[in-house]
């Protein structure tokens, strides 16, 4: 039987959701936790981890220098000026307390990735502003330890080994072990933080909605009962990129093809808005180039991948149906996503959906491409052809158009340039580029039959649209109060950033210092 009563109730077991019962208990605070799924750790567990903090004490350990005044003029520039620039001042000087906060309190260690922010010609843009966590080796109660959400697509190892290989032994050793990397790690060492620290936790217990007296919010209302909470509320739910009707209100046109896992059903942003809540930022989402693979799937949906290393190295090309390239196929993933919403007035259609990557035998026996290894044979879902001509008509798009994109990318590829989209010519697109490939490590030819497509669907990793809230987590009306003793991080509150993604890790980031903030913030409410 579950305890009718905590200081705090955190909905959401994500990375926000944690951080916050950890940042409270710290505080000698009683959390309670409650996840609607049977497993802890939400989109956060399947993520890549990384935590995007400027001037992070990891990054200036590792010899990276950064400036404050820097990270504002990137972010100020990031955001289009559409941000309150005190919610950005706080981020920026609350980030770093929080990583040094997480290394106190937890058995999680970081490890700044040597990796350019995603604008890096921007003023104000650095490398090593990164972080990712350490391989971390689990201390748990064994009940606590299977109730871990971990990705199945991604092995124990970090986005830096991924990208350059490690040895199998190595991954082997770290499977025995049960190691966790990447997003996992993250979750595992909170999660093991908190229950240390008395956070109790409560699985298969959806919300129903809150409870109030008067305009104050008192508690939850679950499958189980009531529980009240003494001192504040915390939303961490997750997007609502599950929520066909929510989707369709606010992503108009928009076809939803999420890699979160489906409990993502924006429960918190309607309990906020039953409330009184304003909203903001509802038509953005952290977009991605992704793909499925036909029978995949995750807790009983389909299952969806980000498409990203394939679309920047040299051999394949992205086109719409006029057979046509229409981003820069090595921009980071959200940016490139949001191409695939541009409209088109005269044809009054989505011209760049649906999408293809296209690449040639060359590529498929050298790179790994939507999981489909070079040594394995191409799968039926993999279209293939014998000429670009027959592979257009295969596809549905202009044989004319393809061809002539291909031919035309053909010449920069030995010329090493693109005029087109300036493909290759930053430090950020040559990351996932083949260092070993020239003029240009991502440009190359498309001319050893046959030729193969895989569709490319317009993705996200969340939507970050939500709930209005003061630069303490307080939930806030139009008018600009606050809902007495209501709080949200993560993606059911709007990003600070708006449309934009800073660099490797920028949703976790300010979502994870907001979460640290809130349960300062309900702790400092008690003592007032």
């Amino acid at each position: 039987m579950q305890p009718s009563e905590y200081d705090v109730v955190v909905l959401g077991s994500g990375g926000a959701g944690l951080l916050t019962a950890l940042s409270a208990a710290i505080q000698g605070l009683s959390v309670g936790v409650f996840e609607k799924s049977h497993l802890i750790g939400g989109t956060t567990a399947i993520s890549g981890g990384g935590i995007w903090i400027p001037k992070n004490h990891v990054m200036q350990k590792s010899g990276f220098e950064d400036l404050e005044t820097d990270g504002i003029e990137y972010l100020t520039r990031l955001t289009l000026g559409e941000i309150d620039k005190s919610l950005l001042v706080d981020f920026l000087k609350t980030g770093p307390e929080m990583l040094l906060f997480l290394e106190k309190h937890s058995e999680l260690r970081f490890f700044s990735v040597d990796r350019p922010d995603y604008h890096p010609g921007w003023p104000g843009a650095r490398s090593g502003r990164s972080v990712e966590p350490l391989p971390f080796a689990p201390a748990m109660d064994e009940t606590l330890f299977q109730t871990l959400r971990s990705s199945h697509l991604r092995q124990p190892v970090t986005s830096s080994e991924s990208r350059k290989g490690l040895p199998s032994e190595i991954i082997e050793d770290r499977q025995k072990r049960r190691m966790r990397t990447q997003g996992a790690a993250l979750v595992a060492g909170l999660a093991q933080a908190c229950a240390k620290h008395g956070v109790q936790f409560h699985l298969n217990e959806a919300a129903a909605g809150l409870s109030f007296d008067g305009e104050r919010c008192l508690g939850v209302e679950t499958v189980s009962g009531s529980t009240s909470a003494r001192l504040g509320v915390v939303l961490s739910t997750g997007g609502f990129e599950w929520n066909s009707s929510l989707v369709s209100a606010y992503l108009p046109g928009f076809s939803s093809a999420p890699t979160t896992p489906p409990g993502n059903e924006g429960d918190g942003l309607r309990f906020g808005i039953r409330a009184g809540a304003a909203v903001a930022n509802m038509t953005e989402a952290w977009w991605t180039a992704a793909y499925r693979i036909p029978g995949d799937a995750l807790d009983g949906e389909p299952l969806t991948r980000n498409m990203v290393r394939e679309l920047a190295l040299p051999g394949s090309i992205m086109v719409n149906r006029k057979g046509e390239r229409f981003v820069n196929e090595a921009s980071s993933y959200n940016d490139l996503g949001m191409a695939f919403n541009a409209f088109d007035p005269g044809s009054f259609s989505y011209p760049n959906r649906p999408a293809w990557l296209i690449f040639d035998d060359a590529f498929k026996s050298r790179y790994p491409v939507a999981s489909v290894s070079p040594q394995q044979t191409a799968p039926e879902w993999m279209i293939s052809a014998g000429s670009v001509a027959e592979l257009a008509q295969k596809l549905g798009v202009s044989v004319e158009g393809l061809t002539a994109t291909v031919e035309r990318f053909n010449q920069y590829a030995r010329e090493g340039h693109d005029p087109d989209f300036a493909r290759g010519e930053d430090v950020h697109g040559l990351y996932y580029g083949d260092s070993g490939h020239a003029p240009n490590p991502c440009l190359g030819k498309l001319d050893v039959a046959p030729l193969y497509a895989v569709e490319v669907l317009p993705g996200n990793n969340g939507t970050k649209g939500g709930l209005k809230t003061k630069s303490r987590g307080s939930v806030v009306r139009d008018d600009g109060s606050a809902i007495e003793g209501l709080f949200a991080c993560g993606n059911v509150a709007a990003s600070i950033f708006g449309k934009g993604y800073p660099g490797h890790g920028g949703s976790l980031g300010p979502i994870l210092t907001a979460a640290y903030i809130v349960g300062l913030e309900i702790s400092a409410n008690q003592r007032r």
